[in-house]
């Protein structure tokens, strides 16, 4: 029998407007494997799974629209690098190496 973790299901149905992209996340799981914590949450040992779900799809979103972001930031501040040909003995320019500039 495969672990509680991999016969849960998760879709993920995107759609979007002008100004507003929504995400409908679809979790589905025998119901036998929430026995335990059912109990536990009822007795206020352990918060409801939707308050664990909700946090991790936030964390999971400002992960990823900041990973976006840092790839860009890495572009625009990179130096951009121009080559330039060393002249060789007899000064043709053509050695074979080139040089490059900051």
């Amino acid at each position: 029998m495969p672990p509680k973790s991999e016969r849960a299901k998760v879709d993920v149905k995107e759609s979007s407007a002008p100004d507003l992209r929504t995400f409908n996340i679809t979790l589905t799981a025998p119901t036998k494997d929430f026995q335990l914590t059912d109990l536990l949450r009822q007795r206020g040992v352990i918060d409801p799974l939707d308050t664990e779900l909700k946090r991790a799809i936030k964390e999971a979103t400002e992960r990823y629209l900041e990973s976006a972001e840092s790839l860009i930031a890495g572009l625009v501040t990179k130096p951009i690098l121009t080559h330039k040909s060393r002249s060789n003995a007899n000064g043709n320019g053509k050695s074979g190496e080139a040089l490059c500039a900051d």
